[in-house]
């Protein structure tokens, strides 16, 4: 069950990068508290960028977005 309610996170963060699932390798997807919030914690890389997300759990905002060169 918490896999599956990852996927609209991990959707999220894939289309607020404008990156596609099957281009991103190195996914790691993490549901932590922050502050009486749940959010998922979503790290992966494309193209020779790393990215991280911290997506809000129950609707799915997106409340950080990081990228790395």
């Amino acid at each position: 069950p918490a896999r599956r309610a990852s996927d609209p996170a991990k959707s999220a963060a894939f289309a607020h990068a404008g990156v596609s699932a099957a281009d991103a390798t190195g996914l790691r997807c993490e549901l932590d508290e922050d502050g009486g919030r749940w959010v998922y914690e979503i790290e992966f890389r494309a193209g020779g960028v790393e990215y991280e997300y911290e997506i809000a759990a129950a609707d799915g905002t997106v409340l950080k977005a990081e990228q790395d060169r």
